[in-house]
């Protein structure tokens, strides 16, 4: 199956996000060399499908029209971005790039030194089990790795040899709703401690 010019292979995690290919159980600890016992593993479980059900409660209350709207607004002041049908001609470039769910009302914005290659991670990569929820049950917005390929369905880049300079300029010029970016753009120097400090919350009680 191709899309966006690239080969989809068969994947046990699916083409298109749902709530039954959204958690993959693991022991292994992503940020230290241990193991989780098994009372984590079903506890994870339970709270990182607690907040994905939210999360789709979130996007169900969005409004396409405004989306789409906001989604002109930028193209219209931010030229260069570019939609693009085949990935294949982004191999080995440098730039920003778009990802836009439409399903979910979302935009992802990235930017990257291969840009084919930094999509194609999106769509093939699972967020860490132990990394699915950033914060709260109660803020936390889903990661852009627990989307599959068929959830994007517009790409749109910029290639500039010129990268992280306007990453948070892109990602603040959208309502926060439209954004599932969890940290701010930019070069990340102290990585995961700044990337908690910076983290984007998002309100999903009180809809």
């Amino acid at each position: 199956m191709k899309y966006f010019g690239i080969n989809l292979q068969k994947s046990k995690f699916g083409f298109s996000l749902t709530r039954e290919n959204y958690i993959h159980p693991s022991k292994k600890s992503s940020f230290k060399n241990t193991e989780y016992s098994d009372e984590y593993i079903t506890t994870q479980t339970r709270r990182a499908l607690f907040n994905f059900d939210l999360n789709m409660k979130f996007f169900s209350h969005l409004d396409s029209d405004e989306f789409n709207h906001f989604i002109q607004k930028f193209l219209q002041q931010y030229p260069q971005f570019v939609e693009i049908k085949d990935l294949n001609e982004y191999r080995y470039k440098t730039g920003y790039y778009i990802l836009v769910l439409d399903k979910y009302k979302q935009i992802y914005i990235g930017t990257t030194n291969n840009i084919c290659h930094r999509i194609r991670e999106h769509w093939t990569k699972t967020k860490q089990f132990d990394r699915l929820i950033f914060g709260s049950i109660y803020t936390s917005r889903l990661s852009i790795d627990s989307f599959r390929p068929l959830d994007t369905t517009r790409i749109f880049v910029y290639p500039t040899e010129k990268m992280f300079e306007n990453e948070d300029v892109f990602i603040s010029f959208f309502p926060d709703k439209f954004i599932i970016n969890r940290t701010k753009g930019g070069i990340l120097k102290l990585g995961l401690s700044e990337s908690i400090s910076n983290r984007k919350y998002r309100n999903l009680i009180d809809i």
